[in-house]
């Protein structure tokens, strides 16, 4: 069976369609990846044998711009481009993993009468699979959607194999240079970081009270400011700041719990390691899907939601308090999920069942 699968332009889309094409591969299935152009996840495929498409396309402004007004002819030319590609690897079945390159992908495969699986990693469809959906053959979910819709599969969202298991919480702390036996904070703000979480988070540790220590990914650009936030609140917080960390097996693994956004991956990542986690959604994300992330986790027992605009360190601080301490029930179970380690298989069998059920 072949397969081509859109993804790509965030780490978020382009993940879980890696992990699907390696769990295809393993099953015998080839795969062809349809890529943004300079899309920084080329030389991956590339290191691992997965062959990939480029398409010159960009995303549509959610503002007016001047770029809504050539959109449309390039999307078209995209979609011409893409039905070449099709007709020459003839695949048996499209997935799409979401945004723009998924929809002009699918269109193609609609053309030519292709079957059409989606994936949507958040709790609301993007742009691209609201449109795609009403005549797709199969939607896997990774998170229960705040509206129902008829074809819809929880299936979970597909992460690194390694995700799977806590790593030794010890040797982390002892690499990273962290205190072995102090409750340890990990907070993320995205590759790019989070000022709000940057510069609320060292005086809302500081306002627990009791000693605790914080692994700090503040995002590129904001390693001094953090630093320097850190600088101003007493010695009973320890820290270790670092702009990124590559080796977030290492980074998950050494921390208690989680101070974070809410994308799809980040909480597909945090139910795998069962992190208790305060999630702070980032307030503009496309219609506020970051808040129904956050809510899933909520109802999953796992997190607690706070609104950016109500965050202080006294709020930040009452929110790290009410965590719980030992999550000794599978938080995916509570919200239907499948654990870490079966969504992709049962991603990877909605696609074969598709693509069979359309021959």
């Amino acid at each position: 069976m072949r397969v081509a699968i859109a993804c790509g332009g965030t780490g978020g889309h382009f993940y879980p369609g890696y992990a699907l094409a390696r769990e295809l591969k393993r099953r015998g299935h080839e795969a062809l990846f349809l890529i943004r152009d300079n899309d920084p996840a080329k030389p991956l495929l590339e290191a691992q044998d997965l062959p990939s498409v480029e398409i010159h396309l960009r995303g549509l402004s959610r503002r007016p711009s001047l770029s809504w007004f050539t959109i449309l002819p390039k999307t078209l030319c995209a979609v011409r481009m893409i039905g070449r590609v099709f007709r020459s690897y003839r695949p048996n079945v499209f997935v799409g993993m979401g945004a723009y390159v998924t929809g002009a992908s699918a269109a193609a495969a609609r053309l030519g009468r292709i079957p059409i699986v989606l994936h949507e990693s958040n709790s609301v469809l993007g742009l691209a699979n609201q449109v795609v959906s009403r005549f797709s053959n199969s939607l896997a979910l990774g998170l229960p959607l705040t509206e129902p819709v008829k074809i819809g599969v929880l299936t979970g969202t597909p992460i690194r194999e390694a995700l799977y298991q806590r790593g030794d919480s010890s040797q982390a702390r002892r690499d990273l240079g962290l205190k072995p036996g102090l409750r340890t904070i990990l907070i993320l703000g995205g590759s790019q970081g989070a000022s709000a979480l940057n510069l609320q988070t060292p005086a809302a540790l500081e306002a627990l009270g009791e000693p605790v220590q914080a692994y700090h990914l503040c995002g590129k650009g904001h390693l001094e400011t953090t630093k320097e936030a850190y600088s101003k609140i007493n010695k009973t917080v320890f820290s270790v700041v670092a702009e990124y960390d590559a080796d977030m097996v290492r980074a998950y693994a050494a921390a208690d719990a989680v101070i974070c956004r809410a994308g799809a991956s980040t909480a597909a990542e945090l139910l795998a390691q069962r992190l208790p986690a305060v999630l702070i959604p980032y307030p503009y994300a496309a219609a506020d899907h970051q808040t129904h992330n956050a809510r899933a986790l909520e109802n999953a027992g796992l997190g607690q939601l706070l609104e950016e605009e109500n965050l202080t360190p006294d709020t930040l601080a009452r929110a790290l308090m009410t965590l719980p301490k030992d999550l000794t029930e599978s938080p995916e179970i509570k919200i239907g999920l499948p654990p870490a380690a079966e969504s992709v298989r049962r991603l990877a069998d909605i696609v074969e069942q598709t693509a069979k059920a359309v021959r």
